[in-house]
């Protein structure tokens, strides 16, 4: 593996650039890229993948998977880099129950060279940053943990107890065959800030002047070949890499991308690997991203002749299982890979004491908390003329793990069992929350609120519909009346404010966090699809349980809730 000189001192480096230079040679670069696992490190059991017409179950991806393949691609190559684009943590239990130190523990088994910060390492704030890169750095690998434009305030974080770059640095600088290559870590600024919980003293910069400002000072040092490790979006790093000089290649992530030819196969790709674009001085960058979770390691292979970029190439390899049909095997994008054994004697043992921990106590009930889909309770044990409460809490926990948005929605469907009175668990909260949907913001009119809204109504009672439709919701509350015409069903439709309770105004845009399921149409809510194609969601890749597992934990004593979205409700007629 490459291991190199790294940023330390700007003085340090300015004499080390004043050295005389040989004469510029045509140099290949390899980097073996990953982005987004959000703690998958197991792999996908049965990943559907269509061949010719026939769809297979495969088992796909995997830390371990990525760890063989990672050293395949360093013992093949001469001029290996091993970059992570952010995203490693939360997602799975593997985080919840961990607090980073599995994904650390493999992350340095592979032993990146360079790690960028990306929103989700800020989920709990600068304090548990710090926990996972402690984590990271227990090993003697020395990963160099980029962010350029992240600006802990220094004496306060205790990212930067001393200096602003006791944690982490703005970019690290690789001898690699004779060559000095630069590579600058960036964050995506506003959605940390906004969608991720850093420290209300933490600061993140203009992505492009935090780019443009070190991509001088490092030409400043001597040093021409430079690459961005970002963690800003794909269409972001399309814009970036035209905006500015001097730049050479971008390994990105956030957006969760698959690029390269696997379309036809019936996966979401949306462009070639890699994808080559001109900088602003009119020369060739090399663009890769390497999907998510684990699944895809990307190798681009990048040619220079002299400091300029002449020819980007590689391959997106998405890890398949060594006992995949034959059909799959091969086809070159998919590589059958078998697991590091190192990599699975480690899940093993995180393995096991997860199975333990699902078993952790985390809060107590206080008394029965019931679930009817749509419509009130019956019972006198769950409260006559009440809504249904374990609705109302899962509701409530999502709009805990979403403080910047106004109020929570979801479908009757998605909340699986009732909450039983006593010690709640984990494994409660997974089979509370069983599917693997995400949480999903959703930029959404006052209007449109109450057009979905009208449109999971008219599913719930249509003849192929599902009840399961029925919305119910968090700091917003209506009347229902499903005896009423289609589209005049909910009324007195409120949202919380600084005000308190106020009628929802028409043309306000507010912050709805949903489930990926409904954000994608499902159940009748149709417009929320409409919504996501016009790129108005954010999915924030938080396990829907998961927010539930943290909720529980930090209220400790779920009680039976006060109040419902549903304020007053009459049936349709018989």
């Amino acid at each position: 593996m490459m291991r190199a000189w790294v940023f330390v001192l700007v003085s340090s480096l300015m004499l080390a650039g004043c050295a005389q230079l040989s004469e510029p040679q045509p140099f290949e670069l390899t980097i073996a890229h990953v982005n987004d696992h959000h703690s998958h490190l197991l792999p996908m059991e049965r990943t559907a993948l269509t061949v010719d017409g026939e769809t297979y179950r495969v088992e796909t991806g995997g830390f371990a998977r990525v760890a063989t393949k990672i050293a395949d691609i360093r013992a093949s190559q001469n001029n290996v880099l091993a970059l992570h684009a952010g995203d490693a943590i939360t997602g799975t239990l593997f985080y919840t129950l961990f607090d980073g130190a599995a994904d650390a523990a493999l992350m340095n088994l592979i032993c990146f060279d360079a790690f960028a910060l990306g929103n989700h390492e800020f989920d709990n704030g600068d304090t548990g940053l710090k926990r996972f890169l402690d984590f990271l750095g227990m090993s003697t690998c020395g990963t160099v943990v980029l962010g350029a434009n992240v600006q802990p305030e220094v004496g306060v974080s205790p990212l930067t107890e001393k200096t602003r770059w006791d944690s982490f640095k703005p970019y690290a600088v690789y001898n690699v065959g004779g060559e000095r290559v630069g590579v600058i870590g960036l964050d995506i600024a506003i959605k940390t800030k906004n969608s991720s919980q850093p420290d209300k003293t933490t600061v993140f910069a203009d992505e492009y002047e935090t780019a443009k400002y070190y991509i001088d000072e490092l030409r400043g040092l001597g040093i021409e070949k430079i690459g961005l490790l970002t963690h800003i979006q794909y269409r972001n790093d399309l814009e970036l890499a035209e905006r500015l000089p001097a730049v050479d290649f971008i390994i990105g992530g956030d957006s969760h991308t698959l690029l390269g030819d696997f379309g036809r196969y019936g996966l979401p790709s949306v462009g070639p690997y890699p994808m080559q674009v001109t900088n602003a001085d009119g020369d060739a960058v090399c663009i890769a991203h390497a999907w998510q979770y684990s699944q895809v390691v990307g190798e681009l292979d990048i040619n220079f002749a002299g400091d300029h970029v002449s020819d980007c190439g590689g391959q997106a390899h998405f890890l398949v299982a060594e006992d995949a049909p034959a059909a799959i095997q091969k086809i070159p994008q998919f590589a059958a890979v078998a697991p590091n054994a190192e990599a699975e004697a480690l899940l093993d043992r995180y393995r096991t004491k997860l199975d333990e921990l699902t078993l952790q106590v985390i809060a107590n009930v206080e008394q029965r908390l019931c679930l009817k889909r749509m419509g009130l309770m019956l019972s006198a044990e769950c409260g006559v003329g009440r809504q249904s409460d374990a609705h109302r809490v899962v509701a409530e926990a999502f709009l805990a793990s979403a403080p910047q948005a106004d109020f929570s929605l979801q479908n009757g469907g998605g909340v699986r069992r009732e909450i039983t009175a006593g010690e709640f668990t984990v494994a409660d909260a997974y089979s509370l929350l069983p599917f693997a949907n995400t949480l999903v913001e959703v930029q959404i009119t006052g209007r449109e609120v109450k057009q979905v809204l009208e449109q999971a109504l008219a599913y719930a009672i249509s003849a192929g519909g599902s009840d399961g439709a029925y919305p119910h919701g968090a700091d917003i509350r209506f009347n229902v009346d499903m005896s009423a015409a289609d589209g005049q069903r909910i009324s007195a439709l409120e949202v919380v404010t600084e005000n308190g309770w106020q009628p929802i105004q028409a043309d306000h845009m507010y912050t709805m966090i949903t489930n990926s399921f409904l954000a994608s149409g499902n159940d009748g809510w149709a417009l929320l699809g409409d919504l996501s194609e016009q790129g108005r969601t954010t999915d924030t890749y938080v396990n829907y349980a998961q927010s539930f597992v943290d909720w529980a934990r930090k209220i400790k004593t779920i009680k039976r809730p006060n109040s419902h979205s549903t304020q007053s409700y009459r049936a349709a007629e018989q």
